[in-house]
């Protein structure tokens, strides 16, 4: 996941993205969401959800904001 946030941080200006590889990255992106969100469902109890998000909170917040700009992107193309 943070290669694919790298790879995104490097490239996200390019004039000519890879609409492959920019694919490919979104793909990964939203398996690590599906499976992140997946795993903090099954917390057991509020407190554990909350724990959860104060641990990996930042993380799916990137992740988030990256699929959202690459999809843009990819729009675009």
């Amino acid at each position: 996941m943070s290669g694919d946030l790298d790879w995104w941080r490097a490239h996200r200006e390019a004039v000519h993205l890879d609409p492959a590889a920019a694919g490919a990255a979104l793909a990964r992106l939203k398996a690590w969401k599906s499976d992140h969100d997946r795993d903090r469902a099954a917390q057991p109890g509020p407190f554990l959800r909350m724990a959860w998000d104060g641990v990996f909170g930042d993380e799916d917040g990137r992740v988030s904001e990256t699929i959202a700009e690459i999809e843009a992107a990819l729009a675009r193309t």
